[in-house]
């Protein structure tokens, strides 16, 4: 049965599978049309343009399912030591960013929404670190700097989430039936979440902290703009995806 997001994930109360097919990622930083970095006043989001085919992830723990990109968003804290939603071995991540896909086999995310297959979304902790920047990431950062004001937005290079290609995407991930994280809620999302962060520097998470949220009041800004850990009557069943087959050779 799904659980209210997010949760505490430990190692203790997990399942670990071998040989699963590998989880694949499809166009999502292709050099191709534009991306745009949207304020929407309560997180950062990255949308991409009209293309002929929307970047999409299949296989894995998502077994024989299609699911589309919808979009990709943020949340973080007013400090570096907190931020991200899940927490992995009581562990907290200074943001985490949440890759949003609906099923294929749904008209659009809005049909999907609230369908127990409805959702897949995928989850990347990203750690404050030090004054060197991650390259990849930059592209993002730059975009965020743009939209300060609130409702703003701002176009940026197709490939801005090849940062996500630093992680081992095909294994090494954690998922569970569970819900999104702000309203309304819906118990509809397939979880995925990566177990190694994406480290990237202290300014690069500061940035986030200077988005406008009140469009009368510039002093405010978006903070700790994250779900509290959620307790479930029982343990949800948590599988970790710690080795993938290999692809087979044509």
């Amino acid at each position: 049965m799904p659980v209210q997001s997010p949760i505490e994930i430990s190692n203790r109360v997990i399942e670990h599978i071998d040989d699963i097919d590998p989880l694949e990622y499809h166009g999502h930083w292709e050099p191709v049309g534009i991306a745009r970095v949207h304020n929407t006043g309560t997180s950062a989001m990255v949308t991409f343009g009209k293309r002929k085919e929307q970047p999409y992830i299949v296989g894995g723990c998502l077994g024989g399912e299609k699911y589309i990109f919808e979009q990709l968003h943020f949340h973080w804290a007013d400090t570096d030591e907190s931020g991200c939603e899940h927490t992995l071995e009581g562990n907290k991540y200074s943001m985490e960013a949440h890759a949003v896909h609906y099923n294929s086999k749904y008209k659009d995310f809005s049909e999907a929404k609230n369908k127990p297959d409805g959702l897949a979304v995928v989850g990347f902790f990203i750690q404050a670190c030090g004054e060197k920047d991650c390259p990849e990431f930059k592209k993002i950062t730059e975009g965020i700097r743009i939209v300060q004001k609130i409702h703003t937005n701002a176009s940026v290079d197709s490939d801005c989430l090849s940062w996500i290609g630093l992680q081992e995407l095909s294994k090494h991930y954690y998922t569970y039936k569970g819900s999104l994280t702000t309203a309304p809620y819906f118990e509809s999302v397939t979880w995925i979440i990566y177990r190694t962060p994406i480290y990237v520097s202290k300014g690069q998470v500061q940035v986030f902290r200077n988005l406008q949220s009140c469009p009368k009041d510039e002093t405010k800004k978006i903070v700790n703009n994250y779900r509290e850990i959620q307790k479930p009557d029982k343990n949800p069943e948590i599988l970790f995806a710690r080795n993938a087959k290999p692809k087979s050779k044509l």
